[in-house]
């Protein structure tokens, strides 16, 4: 292959199979003009790996990277202090905001968390060596 070919970018749908779960997708792919072949291209392929990891997260009513970030922006909690509230590795809060499914029991304690204040209490009771959130 060449590569002075000229690509054209068009709405493609696909399925993804996610937990068991088929989702469909439409969204821009790359399009080799002359073959008319889809052709790899990892910006517009991970756009469209979210968009369905999106409707996944709708479906199974699990939080989203950016609804953690608001949270801890809204907090003043850097990543290291929420996940010291929570109990868990800071690396597992950083690939929550990076895309990463939480498990079950690590998106209720979330979601409970950012809806409800008297929760701080008693995880900050519970880990005296972390400051208080300001939410």
């Amino acid at each position: 292959m060449t590569m002075d070919r000229q690509y054209a970018v068009k709405a493609h749908t696909n399925i993804f199979l996610i937990r068991g779960r088929e989702y469909e997708v439409t969204a821009p792919a790359k399009f080799d003009r002359i073959t008319g072949e889809l052709v790899d291209d990892k910006k517009l392929d991970d756009a469209a790996v979210e968009l369905a990891n999106e409707k996944y997260r709708q479906d199974m009513d699990i939080i989203s990277p950016e609804e953690i970030k608001k949270y801890r922006a809204n907090t003043n909690l850097s990543q290291r202090d929420l996940a010291s509230l929570m109990g868990w590795c800071p690396t597992t809060l950083a690939l929550y905001e990076k895309g990463a499914f939480p498990s079950e029991a690590n998106n209720k304690a979330l979601k409970a968390l950012i809806i409800d204040r008297q929760i701080w209490r008693g995880i900050y009771k519970a880990s005296r060596n972390v400051r208080m959130p300001q939410a």
